[in-house]
């Protein structure tokens, strides 16, 4: 039990690291690494499509999912934060995880959202409050059922076997 504590605690504490260095980042900087993963998936869907893209129509799909690849990647991000802060909680007994591990996602957004307030570029915004604290309830979802269904008992108790 004791190294389960252990690797969930490292695993938000990673998360919330992945977050603060993302967050760190002035919006220029921020921005190319968005529109740079945003080419990376239009090139794999140009490939798998056989299809070609010129200079121009790629600068304008990057335009066009800017904003969806962004908010997709602040709902991932603390999608994993709260699967991990849910595993944590839990771990160490605490009587009700689910509501300590999204309370922790929603204070910890609220807080990089100010954070970003002080970053050249950057703004805070309540969207991405909300964007975040709904990918962290995903998150917690996703151990519930994983429980319920008892798939996360049975993996835990095959990694033991070996």
């Amino acid at each position: 039990m004791k190294d389960k504590r252990i690797t969930f605690t490292l695993l938000v504490v990673l998360c919330l690291g992945i977050i603060f260095w993302f967050s760190h980042q002035n919006g220029r900087l921020s921005e190319s690494l968005s529109d740079g993963f945003t080419i990376k998936i239009i090139d794999f869907y140009a490939k798998v499509r056989h299809k070609e893209y010129s200079f121009e129509e790629k600068e304008v799909l990057v335009k066009s999912l800017r904003t969806f690849i962004r908010k997709s990647a602040h709902f991932t991000i603390y999608l994993l934060l709260g699967f991990f802060s849910f595993l944590t909680f839990n771990s160490y007994g605490v009587k009700y995880p689910v509501l300590y591990s999204i309370l922790f996602c929603f204070f910890y957004a609220c807080s990089d959202e100010i954070h970003q307030l002080f970053v050249s570029a950057r703004s805070g915004r309540v969207l991405d409050v909300f964007i975040d604290t709904c990918g962290a309830c995903l998150g917690n979802g996703i151990v519930l059922l994983l429980k319920k269904y008892k798939i996360w008992e049975h993996s835990s108790q095959l990694a033991q076997k070996e």
